[in-house]
């Protein structure tokens, strides 16, 4: 466990092969981010044209629903076994699974194409986390996550623009077989990477304890306050991603390139948020503190969105959200990293993925319920509501008990 002292320390200078594979694996996710936003923007423009906002809905879900299943084993497969080749082997299957899902194109194949894809990625995206954290060490994790978090935000940048411009050029397929493309492409690029996450030793003769991620973070005094207030940010706020796509389509009559555009506003906004994060030290009260205040002016940015009258409105807000919300994931990555063993870390990863899924899940179902029944506009203003006086009245008591354990183990 690291240390709980509150005041920075200045790390040792990473080593060349560290910056190689650390530059390496940020292309790789860079690429897999783009192709994803791009196909993203292609499966809602597939869905939104029928005008069923629970089919978004069910996409959504689809997509979702495994990261929450199959957290447990996901995690207790990431610390038992070699990163590099799983992450290869899932690759493999996840071009595979966008090609078939640029190849049919009913509802049916969809979700259940969507759903498939998603078990690869309960498991890739706590590999990748730990591969991540093995090269950089614990001393630049947040540099590192920083770097990761900055060209997500640049493939969230072009790629729903391209998405969008796709679209209107090749239709709905070439998208998929782009993102495809990428992740055949991360396959060989992992294989490159000369460093990897091998398990310890005696932890793999231990009996297995697939909900040892689980446990550590609702039963650590600084992560649990944490950790159950972002599931609430992240249950309320995240149900305008149903509203999205009606709202500017329909409400603000945007086209499919200025819909693409809301979502390249956020991604910038990430990439400044992510350049500022790597700024923060390690402290873990600190980060805990960076990771509230910027999820509370997400919620603020949200609300306001709902407010507006023309899309040009909407681009700068969503700025603003995405630059709060790239603060906030470097932190919160970063936090949990420095409060967790290494022997766990893939299910500790897994486990607080499963977690904010959940929320989203939640937030999802409710974001379908209330577009049937008001407009997309108010479920912009209702997620920005709840969301901003659920932090306001919550975030108080998760930073006085995350200063109460601080000071606990400080002594």
């Amino acid at each position: 466990m690291a240390s709980m002292d509150d005041s920075p320390r200045a790390p040792t200078a990473m080593s060349s092969g560290q910056r190689r594979d650390l530059r390496l694996l940020a292309a790789l996710r860079g690429g897999s981010f783009l192709g994803d936003n791009i196909a993203l923007v292609a499966l809602y423009l597939r869905i939104a044209p029928q005008d069923h906002p629970w089919e978004i809905a069910a996409l959504s879900i689809a997509s979702a629903l495994p990261l929450v299943a199959l957290a447990a084993v996901a995690g207790h497969v990431v610390d038992r076994v070699r990163a590099k080749p799983l992450l290869v082997a899932l690759s493999v299957l996840e071009a595979l699974v966008c090609v078939g899902i640029g190849y049919w194109h009913s509802l049916g194949a969809t979700l259940s194409l969507a759903a498939l894809l998603s078990v690869g990625v309960s498991f890739s995206m706590p590999g990748y986390g730990a591969l991540m954290v093995a090269i950089s060490g614990d001393e630049h994790v947040g540099h590192a996550q920083g770097l990761m978090q900055g060209v997500q935000g640049a493939a969230t940048v072009a790629g729903p623009i391209l998405g969008g411009l796709l679209v209107g050029w090749t239709g709905q397929s070439w998208p998929l077989y782009i993102d495809a493309a990428s992740f055949a492409l991360g396959a060989i690029g992992t294989a490159a990477i000369s460093r990897d996450r091998r398990p310890d030793a005696s932890a793999v003769r231990e009996h297995p304890q697939m909900t040892a991620g689980l446990r550590h973070i609702f039963t650590d005094r600084l992560l649990r306050p944490v950790v159950i207030m972002v599931f609430i940010f992240m249950a309320t706020v995240v149900m305008v991603n149903v509203a999205e796509v009606f709202f500017a389509t329909r409400t603000l009559h945007a086209s499919a390139t200025l819909y693409g555009a809301i979502g390249a506003s956020f991604g910038l906004g990430t990439i400044l948020g992510s350049i500022g994060a790597q700024r923060l030290d390690q402290s873990p009260l600190r980060l805990a503190r960076a990771l509230l205040v910027g999820i509370g002016i997400t919620a603020l940015a949200i609300g306001a969105v709902g407010l507006v009258e023309t899309i040009g409105w909407v681009y700068p807000l969503m700025i603003v959200a995405g630059s709060t919300v790239g603060v906030a994931n470097v932190a919160g990555f970063t936090l949990f990293t420095v409060r967790t063993p290494e022997e766990i870390r893939g299910r500790m990863f897994a486990a607080v993925n499963a977690v904010f899924t959940s929320g989203e899940l939640s937030s999802t179902v409710l974001g379908g319920l209330l577009l049937t029944l008001v407009a997309p506009r108010t479920v912009f203003q209702i997620a920005g509501v709840v969301s901003t006086i659920a932090i306001a009245v919550l975030g108080p008591v998760a930073l006085a008990n995350a200063r109460s354990a601080h000071r606990r183990e400080s002594l």
